[in-house]
């Protein structure tokens, strides 16, 4: 619990001094005070001592007011610009700064903020260049040898298809005209011999017929036989020839004709395959070369765009900001700033350039409160670096996920809260300059209220100490919404009741058992062992049978119902 400042409890104070003078007097009045008349000859001093302990028991006391107030949470961070670049080494590879802008120096879009040294990359570029000429002369071949194969391939499959036809042409040349050429050859073979040998036959028997009538010699008739015998042998020859032919000639020569087609089909299909394989071999050496020229290209290229960005550029205004400047501010301890000389690695931050026209605070709220905080409730920032000036704003977002407390305190759980600030003509603000942030969450309409210092629980109950006399005792409560500095009684008080500010002395307090009437009237109920119950819905209350603390205003237990808040948003 956030204490109560003088200034904001001196109103209650001031309200309760008549409350408390009256109550002193009827405490002398009634014989119960501890006031003690002063015996004559008494010292001075004494007088003045019994007046000082009645003055200070009277400011303790604060009366039951009914006031409106806001609930508040207080949060610290720093400021950040609302849209910052972070520039970064672009080169791939270990280099050093040659040129730098100093630190705190506001630029203008192209200016030049950093050179790194690029000496490395110039001599890659320049071995590069040589062997991407040589690629490409690669390529030229490739595919000049790719366009060769094409026609070759051409060629010989017209090549293998003009033999196909042709056997094709010789095969239909042999059935439509050899064969049948060659069986009227020796049809008419046959029938000249068959028409021979009747000739002879009857020249034959004519002459024998003349021999026995002695026309002819023996030797004329033995001569017509000869001829006859031959004319036999001929035509039987003629014959066998036809059969010869059809029996195994023309199977012979159709087998031979028709395999010769095959041949061709099958050598047409060979070039067609070898084609395709000797243009695949081709296509894939002039892919290869395709491939090897642009990966030098892209290497080339490549080089070349890290050349031109090794001098890093202003993409835009802003204000300069060293690396190191950003890493000292959230780490925390004093690097060393960058200078020329300094070794870069790939990626790593150099410059940041924070547009500084729109800044926000970065601030971190626990978790206890985090659950209430939402976009667009109003803020008052106060910067101590800019004379201790307040700004308003608003929650612009709510971190998604709790942020530990580091090895200082690792049980910690904070949100990052963002909040827009509302600057028209603020341009001292910078970067990093720390803040304290008060966030309003909501606001409480007109009701009984008490300083915060005035509560107290022990186990469910939560109770605020009154007057009894001159001695104070117990009287439970039921708290409602509060703040850091003021809570809402939404049972057990009334107003103008007057409430202890502090943690009486035990000779202060009187012991007594729970009124059970006072308990009911708060809202408590007890269970069948008669264990005190907090109110439904109610607070939260302290560890059973512990002795009495304070209650803390920033714990959410002590929340009464929703209609009695009213959350604050933007303009609200």
């Amino acid at each position: 619990m956030t204490q109560t400042t003088a200034a904001q409890a001196r109103p209650f104070l001031l309200r309760r001094k008549g409350v408390g003078v009256a109550l002193g007097i009827a405490m002398l009045a009634g014989g119960v005070g501890t006031l003690v008349a002063l015996a004559p000859g008494q010292p001075a001093k004494q007088s003045q001592a019994a007046t000082n302990r009645e003055r200070e028991r009277t400011s303790d006391l604060a009366g039951v007011e009914n006031t409106a107030f806001e609930i508040t949470t207080v949060a610290n961070g720093d400021l950040q610009a609302k849209n910052q670049l972070e520039l970064r080494s672009p080169l791939e590879q270990q280099t050093t700064i040659q040129m730098i802008v100093p630190e705190g120096t506001r630029v203008k879009a192209g200016e030049t903020l950093v050179q790194l040294n690029a000496d490395a990359l110039q001599r890659n570029i320049d071995e590069e260049k040589p062997r991407l000429a040589s690629s490409r002369a690669q390529l030229v071949a490739a595919e000049n040898q790719y366009q060769i194969q094409i026609n070759d391939n051409a060629s010989n499959l017209r090549k293998a298809e003009l033999q196909k036809e042709l056997a094709i042409l010789a095969l239909r040349q042999w059935r439509e005209g050899d064969v049948v050429k060659r069986r009227q050859d020796l049809r008419l073979a046959i029938t000249t011999a068959e028409l021979e040998l009747e000739r002879l036959a009857q020249k034959f028997v004519r002459s024998d017929e003349l021999l026995a009538e002695g026309f002819v010699s023996k030797d004329e008739r033995d001569r017509d036989e000869g001829e006859y015998i031959r004319a036999i042998a001929n035509f039987k020859t003629s014959q066998l020839n036809l059969e010869t032919y059809e029996t195994f000639e023309h199977l012979r020569d159709e087998k031979q004709r028709m395999s010769d087609v095959d041949s061709a089909t099958d050598e047409v299909e060979r070039v067609r395959l070898n084609n395709q394989i000797q243009l695949a071999s081709r296509a894939a050496d002039r892919d290869n070369q395709r491939e090897q020229v642009a990966l030098l290209e892209n290497r080339l290229k490549k080089l070349e765009e890290q050349l031109a960005s090794a001098t890093i550029k202003a993409p835009r205004d802003g204000l300069v900001v060293y690396s190191t400047s950003v890493e000292s501010s959230r780490w925390g301890g004093s690097g060393e700033s960058l200078q020329i000389g300094q070794q870069v690695y790939p990626n790593q931050l150099i410059i940041v350039l924070p547009d500084t026209s729109e800044m926000v605070a970065s601030v971190r709220v626990h978790e206890s409160m985090a659950g209430r905080v939402r976009p667009g409730q109003p803020v008052g920032v106060k910067v101590d670096a800019a004379g201790g000036r307040t700004f308003t704003g608003t929650v612009d977002s709510i971190g998604v996920m709790a942020e530990s407390g580091g090895w200082r305190d690792p049980n910690l759980r904070e949100y990052t809260v963002r909040i827009a600030l509302n600057l028209e003509e603020a341009t001292e603000l910078k970067p990093s300059m720390r803040v304290e942030a008060r966030i309003v969450l909501g606001s409480v309409e007109e009701g009984p209220t008490v300083p915060v210092q005035a509560l107290f629980n022990e186990g469910p109950v939560q109770f605020v100490y009154v007057p009894d006399g001159n001695r104070f005792v117990r009287r439970p409560v039921r708290i409602g919404p509060r703040s850091e500095t003021l809570a809402r009684i939404s049972a057990g008080l009334e107003l103008g009741d007057t409430v202890l500010l502090r943690t009486p002395t035990p000779g202060e307090v009187l012991s007594r058992p729970w009124n059970d009437q006072q308990l009911a009237d708060a809202g408590y109920t007890r269970d069948n062992d008669g264990n005190i119950l907090a109110p439904r819905g109610g607070p939260g209350g302290g560890m059973p049978g512990g002795r009495p603390r304070r209650t803390g205003a920033a714990q959410p237990a002590g929340e009464a119902p929703a209609p009695a808040v009213t959350p604050v948003r933007a303009g609200g």
